[in-house]
């Protein structure tokens, strides 16, 4: 059975949600230790983290745009084939 991207991620997401919720009800008084994790830093590591990958996706574009290695397989400016536009047939 094949299983999408989309698909797959929404299940880790859900069942990451899950265990969270879990441990929130479970551990109540044991996750005082993670309290220095507040909603402002954690924007700011996810803004980090996108910028960080958007510049890596710019420039791995740019690179194989711009390599040098990247030559395509076929040979530019070939002559062209006769055209049939004309038979074989002679006139007398």
């Amino acid at each position: 059975m094949y299983k999408c991207r989309n698909c797959i991620y929404i299940r880790y997401f859900l069942i990451s949600v899950f265990i969270l919720i879990i441990m929130a009800l479970i551990f109540t008084d044991k996750l005082k230790y993670l309290s220095f994790i507040n909603p402002e830093k954690f924007a700011y590591c996810v803004l980090f983290m996108g910028i960080t990958l958007f510049i890596i996706k710019i420039l791995k574009y740019y690179y194989k745009k711009l390599s040098i290695f990247n030559k395509p397989d076929k040979v530019r400016n070939m002559p062209r084939k006769p055209s049939k536009s004309m038979s074989s047939k002679k006139i007398n």
